[in-house]
C-alpha cells in the first residue's frame, strides 16, 4: 500500500454521518466474503484486493464512523490481509 497516497485527513464538518456508511458497509462485507472464498489469489470478477481495500479506505475517509463500524472495517482489512497471505496450513507435504 506504500504506492498509495494518503488522502488528506478531511474536514469533521464536511464527513457523511454514520448512518449512511451502513448501507456501504454491508455491501463492501458480501463482497469482501465472496473475494476471500474465492478458490484463488486473482481478482473476482475484475476487482481484486486492491480495489476493496481502496474502497474501505473511501468509506473511512469520507464517513463519520461509530466505534461498531471502525471495528468492522478494520476486521475487513484483516480479512482481505489474510487472503493476500500465502496459507502455509493448507499446503501437504508430497
Amino acid at each position: 500500500m506504500s504506492a498509495l497516497k494518503k488522502a488528506p485527513s478531511p474536514n469533521p464538518g464536511n464527513l457523511m454521518p454514520a448512518s449512511v456508511a451502513d448501507r456501504q458497509l454491508d455491501h463492501i462485507e458480501r463482497m469482501v466474503r465472496s473475494v476471500v472464498r474465492a478458490s484463488t489469489a486473482g481478482p473476482v470478477h475484475g476487482m481484486d484486493q486492491g480495489y476493496w481495500e481502496s474502497r474501505i479506505h473511501a468509506l473511512v475517509n469520507e464517513n463519520n464512523l461509530v466505534a461498531v463500524q471502525q471495528h468492522r472495517v478494520q476486521r475487513l482489512l484483516q480479512d482481505l490481509a489474510k487472503r493476500a497471505r500465502p496459507n502455509v496450513l493448507k499446503r501437504t507435504a508430497a
